[in-house]
């Protein structure tokens, strides 16, 4: 076999097929994100071309395929992530080459290739060159003229994809962002965008913050929302907007044009936006953070963070 590809897999699963579905930094016994509710999937049509059916090749043990498949299902793969085979090929001498694609709740989150030594016994993810420094994978994301906080011109630049309703968000805006601002302070510009997920109260709760936004006191809202969630999240959405109206008057906004602000559809079409930004940026859950384009999947801990930003403020 080639030294290029000993590289086992279940070294590097936590980074490896993470990668590969999407959740390089992420990787937890159970990611913390809120979800939108699952929806049927389409049938494919002209425009849709389906999957490659798998290779059929004499000279391929199609059972030693089908257990390696099982086994990456079963213990390499995060909760909700499920691995299905695109292709199989001989590669070389001594190995199969997989191509696999990774779905999450009937969504495409990834795809790759891993390698099966031909006894079937050792699985590898990947050719790697280990004389060069593997390139972090990075997703254009746009800041859009979403709210921001630091630095208007920082190095680092932390986009978050959330939900006022969300509890992970809560848990990261309350425990996790104030820590990484206050160490970083203006060296970082962090911009918030609204992805809603659970429907006419997430939605109502984005506009009344951008409502307020309107007034001058977006952030002090934004962080009313978050600090008293357990407060307003509530099934009945008459009594969400008699709290939504309590916070307003509670930071003394001028409620005539609060409340006008809040009937209208003003701030609907910029929440729509973001919400498509987020996913065309691959966001299926909140919150979804992209820092200089690194995507890190629910609320982690500080340290993830910090390594990130430390190591992009090095330029490294």
């Amino acid at each position: 076999m080639k030294k290029e590809h000993l590289l086992i897999l279940g070294l590097i699963v936590g980074i490896g097929i993470g990668l590969a579905s999407g959740y390089f930094y992420g990787y937890s016994a159970k990611v913390q994100i809120c979800e939108p509710a699952p929806t049927a999937p389409t049938a494919p049509t002209a425009t849709q071309p389906t999957p490659t059916q798998p290779q059929s090749d004499q000279s391929i043990n199609q059972s030693l395929i089908s257990n390696s498949v099982e086994y990456i299902n079963k213990y390499l793969l995060q909760p909700g992530i499920k691995a299905s085979l695109v292709n199989v090929s001989v590669y070389g001498e001594n190995l199969y080459k997989l191509s696999l694609e990774f779905k999450r709740s009937d969504q495409v989150v990834g795809e790759s290739d891993v390698y099966l030594t031909k006894d079937g016994k050792t699985l590898i993810l990947q050719s790697v060159d280990i004389s060069k420094k593997p390139e972090v994978p990075r997703t254009e994301v746009s800041q859009d003229d979403d709210p921001s906080l630091g630095g208007e011109n920082a190095k680092v630049t932390i986009i978050e994809f959330s939900d006022f309703t969300c509890p992970y968000c809560a848990k990261f805006e309350t425990q996790i962002l104030p820590q990484i601002l206050e160490k970083y302070g203006d060296s970082i510009k962090f911009v918030y965008r609204d992805f809603p997920v659970h429907g006419n109260i997430s939605m109502l709760a984005a506009k009344a913050a951008n409502c307020a936004g309107d007034q001058g006191k977006y952030w002090e809202y934004h962080r009313i929302l978050f600090e008293r969630q357990s407060e307003w999240v509530k099934s009945n959405l008459t009594l969400v907007e008699s709290k939504l109206y309590t916070y307003a008057e509670e930071l003394n906004l001028n409620m005539n044009d609060f409340k006008g602000c809040l009937d209208s559809d003003k701030y609907e079409e910029e929440i729509q936006n973001d919400y498509l930004a987020g996913i065309k940026a691959g966001v299926t859950g909140t919150p979804t953070i992209f820092i200089n384009g690194i995507k890190v999947v629910g609320a982690q801990p500080v340290e993830t963070f910090y390594q990130i930003i430390d190591e992009e403020l090095k330029g490294s």
